[in-house]
């Protein structure tokens, strides 16, 4: 009997990711040239070091070249050991707000899971305005554009709609790390969150902070209407232009949940949220932990009238999360928790690495070394208002507080203004509708950290889409100078 020849069949050559390869020695190379380099006059030794920090990590963080949660720590092991940040300092991050915020919102997404609450309402979401990947997306880009009305925090709404998102993802089977739509989708909260927070004054303090500064140091008083009437076209198209160039860069994998062969996603919809049957008394506790969280949120500026005494937004969080785990009060226990550890410890050595930055003076050094670079006197008024619109909105690639940024920039735009005999509201107003443009890198704010450690998506993804919808936005305030802004007599 003939034996049977065995064909082996053809191994798939596994391609090679040169962007990874290359990452390490990138890194290396930009760390030694930071550090290395002739100090610069007004930069200091503490400022050189956490820059040459700054750029070997952030060339690992968009390589990848090893895992974020290594890379964070190796830049807080690099803070200390180069002198950019003291050891205490360093480790000080694991307590800072927005980490204990992050634990928080993990806790109450996981008690809103638990409860069902969270599928019941990403199912009334999908079947009534998200019935197509597309429409679930613009549905939330409306959903942050009101809740900015009512919650003055970029942080508090993200916390707030992390659950809502995770769920409808589930309702997709979306998978993270490998959903196109579930990449799109949390990249995009992260990019309607912050932009929608720019059309409303109220939204955030630090547009507030501006604002006081324009008023103090121009003279002129910037009204709730004024902000609203000026801004607010520029943020819808913002977010629609962003919504495209999300639908562009990662092409949804799905069109509709995916249901039965022949059955109809509407329908099918409909009839799993009806499959829940009535609201049950462990949705009625986490609705009511729920709701208790948002008030006193949206109450933020009210609270010492309501109560006698302020409570942070970290501290509301906290509050939610306690009464989550509560006998009697809550639905939770620690193992039914998902948190993700890694990605939280990626947070605390990315926030390490910017607020060195800010401490340092390195980032406040950038950004006055860039403005002493121009002749700005003899620059024509629109040449230098872009000049100063893309300063101030990539400015934050070296800032991780906003208030910061204000601080720092709004006072030192509206000293250029006079210094050329130009109305400082021109330059300074604009300026501030880019207070919020802080979406390309997770530590550059909360909201992007909270999204972030969802792993729906890889640092790269952010910086190219959030890169590429600042240089739009940049161009959209450009085409506002001799349209919009004319119309309403700013410029």
């Amino acid at each position: 009997m003939a034996q049977a020849k065995t064909v082996n069949a053809p191994t798939e050559k596994k391609k090679i990711d040169w962007f990874k390869v290359a990452g390490i020695p990138v890194a290396l190379l930009v760390f030694a040239i930071l550090f290395t380099m002739p100090r610069p006059i007004g930069l200091t030794g503490q400022g050189q070091a956490v820059l040459a920090v700054f750029g070997g990590v952030f060339v690992l963080w968009v390589s990848q070249a090893i895992p974020t949660y290594a890379s964070a720590l190796v830049g807080m092991v690099l803070l200390v050991f180069t002198g950019g940040w003291t050891q205490a300092e360093t480790l000080a991050v694991f307590g800072q707000d927005v980490i204990w915020l992050m634990l928080s919102a993990f806790i109450i997404t996981s008690g809103m899971e638990k409860s069902g609450l969270a599928k019941r309402l990403a199912l009334f979401i999908v079947s009534k305005f998200g019935t197509t990947a597309n429409r679930a997306l613009i549905a939330l880009a409306v959903v942050n554009l009101l809740l900015a009305f009512v919650v003055p925090s970029t942080t508090a709404r993200a916390a707030m709609l992390l659950p809502i998102c995770l769920m409808i993802l589930k309702v997709y089977k979306a998978e993270a790390g490998k959903s196109n739509f579930g990449k799109n989708m949390m990249i995009q909260e992260i990019i309607f969150n912050n932009i929608s927070t720019e059309g409303i004054l109220t939204a955030t303090a630090g547009q507030i902070l501006a604002v006081g500064y324009i008023l103090s140091m121009a003279g002129h008083e910037v009204t709730w209407g004024e902000w609203f009437m000026a801004s607010m076209p520029i943020t819808i198209v913002s977010l629609i232009v962003a919504m495209i160039i999300g639908m562009f860069l990662f092409p949804s994998e799905v069109n509709t949940p995916p249901v039965e062969a022949g059955e109809d996603p509407n329908k099918a919809l409909k009839d799993e949220l009806k499959a829940l049957g009535p609201i049950t008394s462990v949705e009625i506790k986490a609705m009511i932990i729920f709701a208790l969280t948002v008030f006193l949120w949206a109450t933020d500026g009210n609270h010492i009238t309501l109560f006698g005494f302020q409570m942070s937004l970290v501290m509301v969080a906290l509050l939610a999360a306690a009464l989550f785990y509560l006998p009697y009060i809550g639905i939770l226990n620690w193992k039914e928790t998902k948190i993700p550890w890694d990605l939280m410890v990626f947070s605390c050595g990315a926030y390490s690495v910017g607020l060195a930055l800010d401490a340092s003076g390195a980032a406040s050094f950038l950004l006055n070394a860039i403005f002493a670079n121009f002749d700005l006197a003899s620059m024509s008024p629109f040449v230098l208002y872009m000049i100063v619109m893309f300063i101030a909105s990539f400015s934050h690639l070296v800032f991780t507080s906003k208030n910061v940024r204000v601080i720092i920039l709004i006072p030192a735009i509206i000293t250029i203004a006079q210094s050329i005999g130009m109305n400082p509201v021109v330059l300074a107003l604009p300026a501030c509708f880019t207070i919020c443009d802080s979406i390309t890198l997770p530590p550059h704010c909360k909201p992007n950290l909270i999204f972030y450690s969802t792993g729906y998506f890889t640092v790269k993804d952010q910086f190219l889409y959030g890169m590429l919808v600042l240089f739009a936005k940049w161009l959209i305030l450009g085409v506002a100078y001799f349209t919009w802004f004319s119309w309403i007599g700013l410029v």
